[in-house]
């Protein structure tokens, strides 16, 4: 950051700027007002969607997020130099552990208070899904990477561990994705379409751990709302689930006891958990891991990508146990009695 920069925002906030660090794709600042966090946009669009959204969920009554500082004029968006900056009060708060069981449930229990809050925002006209859900479409592209991937492997024979061990999960991470991905249609999901358009629903669509942060006194919060949008809000269960299990070892109590601390306090019915489990056969996590690597994605490193695809490919047998246990999972499930379909 510029001297310029430091200046006019110290003027802008009347505040005193004693440090800067910089994480991931923010700073953060020490000052006499307290710790905050600055991020820069190319969009004042977007810088103002992200205020106005956070404000928004507050005056629902959701204060487990974000909340951003106001200038002395008030203003919430500070232009400088062609980009659009915010600040945001800094949150004393680990980012959760999807090994921790405890973390999972209060991650589940706090996106469940964002879905409920994240609703009555009116959709954008004209406004359409040409005819599916964007997880379907986004899952379609990944796939489609992922083949390009094996065809240059092949080609070129594999020349690392992780490309080795691409090519032997290949046809089994082939074959899942087209079966969910041809079967997904026939999924009852016009009902959750509808309520993004019919409700005004919003999903956070970037569920990873490090988006929520869980404060020494147990509290959770929901951060980066820059990824928030219409959408449907079970993408974020499926994608939270998903996550969670692979480090979870593919438990069917973890998965029960997530679904659980959601539904107690967002009300989830037999139909909605039985899609969950259902689109859990897509393999996101090894098709996200190794696409993301391959198109030099931020985040993402061969040696990260490495472990988690090991981790993948060591627990095939309990990821297939976990997708075979259906009937078992709604018959002692706090859902009722069910009849599974799958």
């Amino acid at each position: 950051m510029s001297r310029s920069f430091v200046l006019s925002l110290e003027k802008a906030f009347r505040c005193r700027i004693y440090g800067i660090k910089p994480r991931r794709n923010v700073h953060l600042l020490k000052t006499d007002r307290g710790h905050w966090i600055i991020k820069g946009y190319k969009d004042r669009e977007k810088a103002e969607w992200v205020t106005r959204l956070s404000d928004t969920l507050q005056e629902k009554g959701f204060y487990q997020t974000v909340q951003y500082v106001s200038d002395e004029r008030g203003e919430k968006i500070f232009p400088f130099q062609n980009r659009y900056y915010t600040v945001m009060k800094m949150i004393d708060g680990r980012e959760a552990d999807n090994t921790s069981l405890s973390d999972v449930k209060k991650s589940a229990a706090t996106l469940a208070r964002f879905h409920q809050a994240a609703s009555g925002f009116p959709v954008p006209y004209p406004y359409a899904f040409e005819g599916k859900p964007a997880l379907l479409d986004k899952w379609e592209s990944r796939l489609e990477h992922f083949e390009r991937i094996i065809w240059h492997v092949e080609q070129h024979g594999p020349q690392n561990r992780l490309e080795q061990i691409i090519l032997e999960m290949a046809d089994e991470v082939i074959r899942d994705s087209r079966e969910i991905l041809q079967t997904a249609y026939k999924l009852p999901l016009a009902s959750e379409l509808f309520a993004v358009v019919k409700q005004g629903t919003l999903a956070h669509r970037d569920v990873a751990s490090h988006n929520f942060l869980i404060t020494p006194q147990g509290r959770c919060y929901l951060i980066d709302l820059d990824t928030v949008s219409h959408d449907m809000q079970l993408s974020d269960l499926v994608q939270l689930m998903g996550r969670m299990l692979l480090m979870q070892g593919y438990r069917v109590e973890s998965f029960v006891e997530a679904i659980e601390a959601y539904s107690r306090v967002n009300v989830l019915s037999d139909t909605q958990v039985w899609m969950i489990h259902q689109l859990l056969r897509y393999p996101d996590n090894f098709l996200r891991e190794v696409t993301g690597v391959y198109a030099n994605r931020p985040g993402y490193t061969m040696r990260g990508v490495l472990q988690l695809v090991q981790m993948e490919a060591r627990l095939r047998r309990s990821r297939r146990m976990f997708l075979e246990a259906g009937p078992a999972i709604f018959q002692r499930s706090p859902w009722g009695s069910y009849l599974f379909v799958g």
